[in-house]
């Protein structure tokens, strides 16, 4: 005779439950489910640097923190989505536990080897509460805008190619800046694996 085995069922958490976890990895929070945040390569790394030192450089810091690599609960503690933001820009305050969607401004994702996820999930989920929302898309070196739930209708909302700027807060970024010396990046990578 077989032993029944009780069905098993995953525990989805609160990101109030998930920031007491004690992990050595990185990780988000997307849909309840804890994920291992995928490695950063020099393009992303670079990318997130450029944005970073220019919002950080053009806006009043009275009125602005700029975060990297740092998560957002959304929409809030009692919420299941705690993504890890490559780039937000929140309103100066102090947070305890942590800044939540309410507290956005606007929040950037540069994507590499994660636009499937990015497009896919994070950047609706942030739209969706209001909040306008970047994808610095590194392989096809343009970054997209979605301010607007309309702009989700179009598989790259409002797209900004090389050459051009678009304006995050009053600041302008120069699209070419964000893939600055990428060129030289990506070749020097591949003579190393030659």
């Amino acid at each position: 005779m077989q032993a029944a085995v009780a069905a098993e069922t995953p525990h989805l958490f609160t990101v109030a439950e998930f920031v007491t976890l004690d992990t050595q990895c990185r990780t988000e929070l997307l849909g309840g489910v804890v994920y291992d945040v995928s490695p950063r390569n020099e393009p992303h790394r670079f990318a997130v640097r450029k944005l970073a030192e220019i919002l950080i450089h053009e806006l009043p810091r009275a009125e602005y923190i700029v975060q990297t690599q740092d998560m957002v609960a959304v929409p809030g503690w009692h919420g299941r989505d705690a993504p890890e933001v490559d780039v937000a820009v929140l309103k100066q305050m102090r947070f305890r536990p942590g800044p939540k969607s309410s507290d956005a401004l606007t929040l950037i994702e540069v994507s590499h080897t994660t636009y499937r996820t990015d497009r896919g999930y994070k950047i609706p989920l942030y739209v969706n509460h209001g909040i306008p929302s970047w994808i610095v898309n590194i392989t096809k070196r343009q970054v997209e805008s979605y301010v607007t739930v309309e702009d989700l209708e179009t598989p790259h909302g409002r797209v900004f190619a090389v050459g051009e700027t678009f304006e995050i807060l009053g600041v302008r970024v120069y699209v070419a800046d964000l893939f600055d010396d990428l060129d030289d990046i990506d070749n020097n990578h591949e003579e190393a694996t030659l």
